[in-house]
């Protein structure tokens, strides 16, 4: 069988489209408990890269969050994960503050630190995404405001672009068709 060129976009195989799919991680919640993707298994979930200290792209892209959490809020297999690109910074009492400033419930959307190394390495090789501390005096980094979302397969589904509330809301609604899609899978 022929590799399968990781690009990150959907590729067709013997007639099927197969999705790329997001590596195992283990990095630390704003509760200061552990997660994986053993907590997410089964669940869609909707990623993004972000930084406590950002002062306009993270912030647009949290508030937006809090839409998609209010939407799914009584869903328990949709889940959020926001991972730091600052973790040297971002310890667990900054991303707590963080989550309290954004509604987010710790039952339903993680905010993750960890290693750099890891994190970074998950941003550009798991989700395909750039992520790198900007080459500059002023510590500032370089991230991706896209939304991304997973299906409980660990694929990518969509992307979507966390500053346009019109594509929150698209992503809201191919939420709503993976929970449908699934719903049938299991009657």
């Amino acid at each position: 069988m022929p590799a399968i060129e990781d690009t990150g976009e959907p590729v067709m195989q013997n007639g099927d489209t197969v999705f790329h799919k997001i590596p195992d991680f283990s990095l630390t919640a704003q509760t200061g408990k552990t997660v994986s993707q053993q907590n997410l298994q089964g669940k869609i979930y909707v990623a993004n890269f972000f930084f406590a200290s950002c002062k306009d792209v993270c912030k647009e892209m949290s508030s937006n969050l809090q839409q998609v959490q209010e939407a799914f809020i009584k869903e328990p297999n949709v889940k959020i994960v926001s991972y730091t690109v600052d973790p040297e910074r971002d310890s667990v009492a900054v991303l707590s503050k963080y989550a309290e400033t954004y509604g987010a419930n710790p039952d339903k959307w993680y905010l993750l630190t960890g290693p750099k190394s890891q994190i970074y390495q998950l941003a550009q090789e798991g989700f395909k995404l750039p992520a790198m501390q900007a080459p500059s005096l002023i510590p500032d980094f370089i991230h991706s405001e896209k939304l991304l979302l997973i299906d409980e397969e660990k694929h990518v589904r969509g992307i979507y672009n966390g500053t346009d509330e019109e594509d929150v809301e698209r992503l809201i609604t191919e939420i709503k068709v993976l929970l449908q899609e699934r719903k049938q899978h299991v009657n």
